[in-house]
């Protein structure tokens, strides 16, 4: 038990599920291995189904079934297994510095983190994008080697289609580290297997989230892969493209999006969703609202979205994820967040014994830095999922999500999955909002066939919106109102 919860203290952990049972922990990394010792009955949680279709993850320590859950954050069980330990959060500061003092200190702490992970090992593997976290990473990475003489073989692990920005500067950037480089691409088999993962590993995530991850177990075998996912959370500050000081609060949207939720449920989770914010705003309060935003979108957005995808990767290799060290965090959390910004990647840069700052970002075409010249031709977007799920695996997302399994889970509109699989198909748009959405229901109906799970409560009861629904004058106004969105994006209706 110990050895599972040694890293429990770094964000890129990755929470195992548990139950309690005769008041002790049953603790297991993965869902399938939990519910061979689980013998409650097996239930869907409409909380959790809700905040996954509004998020693509569950808040706090939710899963998709009940009576289960995640670890909690940033804890570990006590030496009776009948409580939790939780570690000491570091404290944000406004700490002033010079930017080059910030990214020289910075910087050590992340080679010093990387040494940790791979000090006695042969072969490495790095997620490697045209991005800037995982380039920082590389050459620290290579600072590492170089500096301490060590023998290792690195591999560069990059998924995307070809003539993208993502894969084409990842392949140089490798070869100019006299690296390895692997390719990966995603496309309707892929995909399709993607779905099937995410149902069989828990409905955490959205599928589109695991991209080629589940194929590099399959293709190669290596003692320790390393990413660099965390950088931008952390050097930057930058959650989904927005700065700390700007983000809203973590459930600020939370709605019933195309009324794919009956009104009943979804109204009775919306408490609950905010118990679930509040909990760890008891647990780890904090002075200011960007402080506890900071908490909330690492430990939700952060841990609950990426770390599981990443699970995959623990198969045959170690796995982590760089910046999380609670020295990197800590130290970078204490700076005043206006410093954490492109500047400190910028200054970073100049730090690596190999130069790589002529390859350009993949954000923007350019060199890393500036905002004059003209970007490059290769395409921005490395992947084609939208494309792919519309054109070549509707009918298979239709199978696994238009079941009596999902009916009968008296959760949902039914009527509302069928209607937006119509959609779907007779006007196809180059959107994830609502394609997302199916992608994750056909992974929750290969969960419900998968783990024997039951109906709820509701499944026996209509709803005034489904009474609505059989009444065909009411079907045009009703899908004008709940997928106004959808066919807003088609010009159909203004």
């Amino acid at each position: 038990m110990e050895s599972m919860f040694y890293y429990h203290q770094n964000l890129g952990f990755n929470n195992p599920y548990y139950f309690k049972k005769d008041s002790k922990f049953v603790i297991q990394p993965k869902l399938k291995d939990l519910l061979c010792q689980f013998d409650g009955e097996r239930k869907i949680d409409e909380v959790a189904v809700v905040e996954v279709l509004n998020n693509n993850y569950p808040f706090a320590d939710r899963t998709v079934l009940q009576d289960i859950s995640k670890t909690p954050w940033l804890a570990k069980p006590n030496a009776t297994n009948t409580d939790w330990e939780f570690s000491i959060i570091p404290l944000h500061g406004k700490a002033q510095d010079n930017p080059e003092n910030i990214a020289r200190k910075f910087f050590d702490l992340i080679c010093e983190e990387i040494f940790e992970y791979i000090k006695d090992k042969k072969t490495v593997g790095l997620l490697l994008s045209g991005g800037m976290d995982s380039r920082i990473v590389a050459g620290a990475l290579n600072n590492v080697i170089i500096s301490k003489k060590l023998e290792i073989k690195i591999t560069a692990l990059t998924w995307g289609n070809k003539n993208t920005r993502d894969v084409i500067y990842a392949e140089r950037i490798a070869k100019i580290l006299s690296w390895d480089w692997k390719h990966y691409t995603v496309g309707a088999k892929e995909l399709l297997n993607n779905i099937k993962v995410t149902g069989l590993r828990g409905c955490e995530y959205s599928p589109i989230h695991l991209h080629a991850i589940p194929q590099i177990p399959e293709t190669i075998d290596l003692d320790v892969i390393l990413a660099g996912s965390y950088g931008d959370s952390i050097g930057r500050a930058e959650y989904g493209g927005l700065h700390v000081s700007k983000l809203p609060q973590i459930n600020s949207n939370i709605t019933n999006i195309g009324s794919l939720i009956k009104n009943e449920v979804f109204h009775s989770s919306l408490p609950i969703i905010q118990n679930d914010i509040d909990k760890y705003h008891s647990l780890f309060p904090a002075n200011e609202l960007y402080m506890q935003n900071e908490y909330d979108y690492q430990l939700h957005y952060m841990r609950r979205q990426l770390n599981p995808c990443m699970e995959l990767l623990n198969e045959k290799s170690n796995f982590f994820q760089v910046f999380t060290n609670p020295k990197t965090f800590r130290y970078i959390w204490n700076i005043d967040p206006s410093l954490r910004n492109d500047d400190l990647y910028k200054i970073m840069l100049t730090f690596f014994k190999t130069d790589l700052s002529q390859i350009p970002w993949a954000r923007t075409g350019l060199k890393y830095g500036t905002t004059e010249g003209k970007p490059d031709l290769y395409l921005k977007r490395h992947h084609s999922y939208v494309e792919i799920m519309n054109d070549e695996i509707l009918s298979n997302m239709k199978e696994f999500a238009l079941t009596d399994s999902i009916k009968n889970l008296g959760i949902f509109n039914y009527l509302s999955i069928e209607e937006l699989f119509r959609l779907s198909k007779k006007y196809p748009i180059n959107s994830f909002y609502y394609t997302e959405k199916l992608a994750w229901i056909a992974s929750l109906g290969i969960l419900i066939d998968e783990y024997k799970v039951n109906g709820n409560e509701f499944s026996q009861s209509s709803s005034d919106v489904m009474k609505k629904l059989t009444t065909k004058e009411y079907m045009p106004k009703y899908y004008r109102n709940k997928f106004g969105g959808y066919l807003r994006k088609l010009n159909l209706i203004k």
